[in-house]
């Protein structure tokens, strides 16, 4: 109940990233590059206008990465009453014109 706050619909021409993780293990050898490379590509083959993705305030490499590959943000929600239950208390709201 509570992720659904979180869902958000597309917008027309809209592609919206819900999400990648990467093992922490696995981190730091360009893997989420990699796979954000071939989102950006989809996009691009499938003539959308747009990709959007949230980022979590606690996550500041993937935001990092984002801005990287040209994301920028757009709005920032904050709600600190829940991160003793979803383990971060804010999030960005990033975009990349295609």
């Amino acid at each position: 109940m509570v992720f659904s706050l979180f869902e958000r619909a597309p917008r027309e021409g809209e592609l919206v990233m819900d999400g990648i993780v990467v093992d922490g293990e696995a981190r730091g050898k360009g893997i989420g590059s990699m796979l954000l490379d071939q989102i950006i590509d989809y996009a691009k083959e499938h003539k959308f206008k747009s990709i959007r993705l949230d980022v979590i305030d606690s996550n500041p490499r993937a935001q990092k990465l984002y801005e990287t590959k040209g994301f920028v943000a757009s709005s920032v929600e904050s709600f600190p009453y829940l991160k003793w239950l979803i383990g971060f208390s804010g999030s960005t709201t990033m975009i990349k014109k295609l």
